[in-house]
């Protein structure tokens, strides 16, 4: 593995190009900040293939979605099947946990983007939300609803860059079912409520852009 020269030495790239298992925390973040274009494209990738689950691990304690802008560089939904799908069993996991911990809420939304990036989707993670309890869809919904309408075109996610249907659009579509609404106002909390009227407010105001 090469690269420019600058912060990474030739005994951490030798680390880089073998057994992920002996790459330190620190190597690894030394890597994602890295600018890509100091690698070779080809060996960029074939790096992600090989440290993306260590991301994730690291991912769950420090949950930063620009810490995969190197992922969505290394085309993932190009990759083999098998190896695309031992990355979403983990990220399903990471996302479940997640979940289960409300201290850990904060990390939801950049394992979701993560996830996302492996099929260009947000469909197969937004069905796997619809399963989450209800004081979880609504943190969410609160969350994506204020990151959806701070957009001039609605979109969603610093990561997500792909058309027809854009990101953003998936997140409408999830975002103004009926379902979702009858959900919320089934939901006895302040948070559900106020959920309910981010919803309502925002496609109401979206429908006039």
């Amino acid at each position: 593995m090469k690269c420019c020269g600058r912060v990474l030495t030739e005994a951490d790239l030798t680390l880089l190009d073998g057994d992920p298992e002996l790459v330190s925390d620190d190597l690894l973040l030394n890597f994602v900040w890295h600018p890509p274009g100091c690698f070779d494209e080809d060996e960029y990738e074939a790096a992600w293939r090989r440290l993306a689950y260590r991301v994730v691990q690291v991912m769950e304690d420090d949950p930063h979605a620009s810490l995969a802008e190197g992922l969505a560089l290394a085309r993932p939904f190009t990759w083999p099947e098998n190896e695309r799908a031992a990355l979403r069993a983990q990220l399903t996991g990471a996302i479940r946990r997640a979940a289960g911990d409300d201290e850990r809420w904060p990390a939801l939304d950049a394992l979701f983007q993560t996830a996302a990036l492996l099929d260009e989707s947000l469909t197969p993670w937004l069905r796997l939300v619809d399963t989450f309890p209800d004081e979880v869809v609504v943190h969410l919904v609160r969350e994506w609803t204020s990151a959806v309408q701070c957009t001039t075109k609605g979109d969603y996610g610093s990561l997500l860059v792909w058309q027809n249907p854009t990101p953003g659009e998936e997140m409408r579509e999830w975002l103004f079912r009926p379902a979702l609404r009858d959900r919320l106002s089934g939901v006895d909390s302040e948070a559900a409520q106020d959920a309910f009227l981010h919803v309502d407010w925002f496609a109401e105001e979206f429908s006039t852009r």
